[in-house]
Formats: C-alpha cells, sequence, structure tokens
C-alpha cells in the first residue's frame, strides 16, 4: 500500500480487508510518501518506483496487489473523472499482471469516513454527525477534514483519529462495497477492490 500520508494508509489498512474479496492477504505499508495527483510526465517513473518497492517487499511471498492513495484535493466532478482514468490506465499498464488499486478520495479521505457516522459515535460518544451530513453527496464536499474540526465539537477531530475512526466502523460491521451514505470515489475504490477476485 502506497499513498501520501501515515494516516490515511492506516486508514486503508483496516478498510482494505473489509472490502478484499475472500481471506485478505497481509497489508503492508510503503512508507516513503507518495504524490500522483498532480504527476504527469513523472507519473510512470512514479509508478514503476512503486512496483519496484512493493515486490522489494514482498520479498519471497506472492503479491497479492497495489494499493495507491490520493487526495483529491477537490470534489469529485468531471475532472475526477479525467483523472482517476488517466491514473488508472497508467497503472494497469505498468502494474500489468498484478491486481490494482486506486484510492482517489475525494476531497479526502475524511469524506469515506463520514460515510461511516455510528463510528464516529463509537469512537467518541459526544460526536455525532449531523442528518443532512449524512444525506449529502460527500463527493462535492469541500475540505472535508475542516469540516469535521468545526462540526464535531470536543474532543477537536485530529488526523490521527481517522485510522481509530475507520476501525470502528470495520469492527461495527458498517462497512461494505454500497454503504448508505454517497461518496462516488469510495464506490470506485470499493469496485476496483471487489475486481481483484476477477483477477485471482
Amino acid at each position: 500500500m502506497a499513498g501520501e500520508g501515515d494516516y490515511d494508509r492506516k486508514v486503508l489498512q483496516h478498510l482494505l480487508p473489509a472490502l478484499h474479496p475472500g481471506e485478505c492477504p497481509e497489508v503492508r505499508m510503503l512508507k516513503k510518501p507518495i504524490r500522483l495527483a498532480r504527476a504527469h510526465a513523472t507519473l510512470t517513473p512514479r509508478l514503476q518506483d512503486i512496483k519496484k518497492h512493493a515486490a522489494g517487499i514482498a520479498d519471497t511471498a506472492e503479491l497479492a496487489g497495489i494499493v495507491i492513495h490520493a487526495d483529491l484535493d477537490g470534489v469529485a466532478d468531471d475532472s475526477y473523472d479525467t483523472l482517476r482514468r488517466r491514473l488508472r490506465e497508467e497503472m494497469n499498464g505498468v502494474f500489468k499482471g498484478t491486481p490494482s488499486a486506486l484510492a482517489l478520495a475525494a476531497y479526502e479521505i475524511e469524506a469515506w469516513l463520514m460515510l461511516f457516522p455510528k463510528a464516529f459515535t463509537a469512537l467518541h460518544p459526544g460526536w455525532t454527525l449531523r442528518e443532512t451530513d449524512c444525506r449529502r453527496d460527500l463527493a462535492k464536499l469541500e475540505k472535508a477534514k475542516e469540516h469535521l474540526m468545526k462540526q464535531l465539537g470536543e474532543p477537536a477531530y485530529r488526523l490521527s483519529d481517522a485510522p481509530l475512526i475507520m476501525k470502528k466502523a470495520v469492527e461495527g460491521g458498517h462497512v461494505s462495497h454500497k454503504p448508505p451514505g454517497n461518496n462516488r470515489s469510495f464506490l470506485d475504490f470499493a469496485k476496483d477492490i471487489a475486481a481483484w477476485h476477477e483477477a485471482a
């Protein structure tokens, strides 16, 4: 698993086994931060570097797949579709023969966490997401992190809470390929993971 930051990768470390078809292999982290969303001419070399590091981490074990996280830092609109398609095409070319998944979170990973409102309360009983937030298109929510900091109250939301919230979501059985909330970027990632069964 490669991505932009430790906490985001840890969120996905909890999420991946809940979405993986069948028994999930061990999830190993590529610790070097990877930024793909704004890469153009350097995209293929960066992906080749990820593939090389992933093979090194796997060592003598079979490499089951590669997951890459990037915060879109934008909402899911036509530009999201264009960027995701370009990144997936490059990933399919470089990782040929190895299943892969792209977690291109719109606006950022916190908007994925908001798909699982009960997990917030499970972590801190005083935290409750507003009903309007649960019904909205979370892929169009700008600056989800700041939104949570403002809405949740005390204790204030911190980046380090993100993996704990996803852990609670998984433990509570709230995670599925089609959660009740709405975030197209999450659904796209879940589809990528579901396809691993077909590729196996």
